[in-house]
This record gives structure tokens, C-alpha cells and sequence, in this order.
């Protein structure tokens, strides 16, 4: 029993009809949404454009440790359009969703899932390959960095005078295991 799968998808995959795409949302100045399908697709009130630019995206690894891994999404140099967004703006931090769509044998779009979400990290240009790569990460790469704001009474009470929020967080956070062992 296929569970949480619309009656038109089990459909189409008892058929053997569905077509995967990729959906790529780039929240730059000016966002840019595009796939990698032969056509312009709507999905959620955005069209994104069907073109050449989107060449590849890396696959996700997974293990049992607690790490962050980066995913890239590379993209097709040679129109200056994502060339003049990365050199002429701060693009770090900027967010990028990735989600497959599934097409029905009419290539209408019948149901997408999120592939991965993350903020750019950084970036690279290659001008003899004609290529840009997009290095992405979660918001949790930067979650064990020490920031200039504490978890404690002190550091609360300096931004927000009257909030007591946190006046017990000193004695809390020993119970917390955060990836060390237990």
C-alpha cells in the first residue's frame, strides 16, 4: 500500500509513465527559478524556466555521524546572466531549494518533493569550462561556531532589558548532548 501518494500518482507509477525533473529556486536579488525540463513549469504560483543553464546538481550523502554535508549546483556559464548576479551582489547566504517534480505521461506536473534546501556558502567561476558552481550548505553549517551572542542571562539581558528568559539556561544546558557522546 503506497501511503500519502495521490491517487493520480499511483496511477502514473503503476503505469510506468513518471518523469522526474528538477525544480531549482535561487533566492539571488533577483530570484531565479529554472529546470531542467524541455519547458517552462508553474509550480506554486513560480514558473521556472526551462533552459540550458542548469547542468548538474551533486548527490546528497548521508551517514551516521553528526556532520553537515554541501551540495552544488552547477550551472552553465556561457550566458552572462548568473555571471553578472554572483560578481555584482553578496550572494552568500543566499537560499537555494531543490525539489523533483514528477510529470504524468502529459507532462503536467502532478507532485514535487524537496531534495534538499540550503544557503549559498560560496562560489566558483570557471572561465575554461564556461561554468559556475554554487556551493551550498544547511543552516546548520555554522551551528557549533561561536557567535558574539550567549545563551545566558548576561548576553539576554544586554539586548532585552526585560526578559528573563533566559535565567535558568546555564543549569539546562548540561543536559543537552549535542553530538558528544553520551
Amino acid at each position: 500500500m503506497a501511503r500519502g501518494l495521490s491517487t493520480e500518482l499511483k496511477n502514473e507509477l503503476a503505469n510506468q509513465t513518471i518523469k522526474p525533473i528538477l525544480l531549482v529556486e535561487i533566492l539571488f536579488p533577483t530570484p531565479q527559478r529554472i529546470t531542467n525540463h524541455y519547458k517552462d513549469i508553474s509550480h506554486n504560483s513560480n514558473t521556472y524556466s526551462a533552459s540550458g543553464h542548469l547542468l548538474s546538481i551533486t548527490n546528497k550523502s548521508e551517514n551516521a555521524n553528526l556532520d553537515v554535508s554541501n551540495f552544488t549546483v552547477n550551472l552553465s556559464a556561457v550566458d552572462s546572466a548568473f555571471t553578472s548576479i554572483l560578481l555584482n551582489n553578496n550572494v552568500s547566504n543566499d537560499e537555494v531549494a531543490i525539489d523533483i517534480g514528477l510529470l504524468n505521461s502529459s507532462d503536467t506536473l502532478i507532485d514535487t518533493y524537496t531534495y534538499d534546501k540550503g544557503f549559498i556558502e560560496s562560489f566558483r567561476i570557471d572561465t575554461t569550462s564556461g561554468t559556475i558552481a554554487l556551493i551550498c550548505t544547511s543552516h546548520f553549517s555554522d551551528f557549533s561556531r561561536i557567535a558574539g551572542r550567549k545563551t545566558n542571562e548576561g548576553s539576554q539581558q544586554r539586548f532585552f532589558p526585560d526578559d528573563r528568559g533566559m535565567e535558568f539556561a546555564g543549569l539546562t544546558v548540561q543536559d543537552i548532548k549535542w553530538g558528544r557522546a553520551w
